[in-house]
């Protein structure tokens, strides 16, 4: 009896300390980039490649971006982005707000819309988590931040972009352009613009 106490108490501890390990946040009070680290092979730094929102189209008075790595489209347009209420925002170089992160679905970007138009809603899925084993927090999407995957795209002008529970098994649908089987694991770490480094 008093083994099945320790174990019970033990089991508590043990699961208070991983939860507290992983609590969300859905806001930030400072602004932020992001990058991806590679969670499969040596990385060369703690923060990985440096992300921005590449280019994806245009039609009407609205602009798609996705997020791509600098070296696949290296400009930088939003080099600010912010986490309110659960919702990705970016920042123009003049701290314009017009710009939000779209919704991910499974095998899908993390896309972003642009619009003076219209107030697009950004969807409230997003969140950080802190965990030991990185230095700077990551970014969830739905709870999750241990699926993204950094994916090459063929094109005119090629661009490796962040994909949400990209798997080899479901292939995507062909308009999507990349193959599932180039992709390989990240996680997307939450870097603070200078001045900022307070967690």
């Amino acid at each position: 009896m008093r083994w099945a106490a320790t174990c019970l108490i033990i089991f508590t501890l043990f699961a208070e300390l991983c939860l507290s390990q992983t609590t969300q946040i859905g806001y930030l009070a400072h602004n932020f980039t992001l990058s991806a680290l590679n969670a499969t092979l040596p990385n060369t730094n703690a923060t990985g490649a440096p992300l921005v929102l590449g280019q994806n189209g245009a039609s009407g008075g609205i602009t798609f971006y996705v997020t791509s790595t600098y070296a696949s489209f290296p400009y930088n347009d939003y080099p600010a982005l912010g986490l309110v209420d659960k919702g990705l925002r970016a920042y123009g170089s003049t701290g314009r707000w017009i710009t939000n992160a779209t919704a991910v679905t499974s095998g899908g970007t993390l896309g972003w819309v642009t619009t003076t138009l219209y107030a697009h809603a950004a969807p409230e899925i997003y969140s950080v988590v802190r965990l030991p084993a990185y230095e700077y927090p990551l970014l969830a999407a739905n709870g999750f931040h241990n699926l993204w995957s950094l994916c090459p795209f063929s094109g005119n002008r090629p661009q490796t972009n962040i994909v949400f529970n990209v798997t080899a098994n479901i292939p995507p649908p062909p308009y999507l352009g990349f193959d599932p089987s180039l992709c390989y694991d990240v996680v997307v770490t939450v870097i603070p613009v200078e001045g900022h480094n307070e967690w």
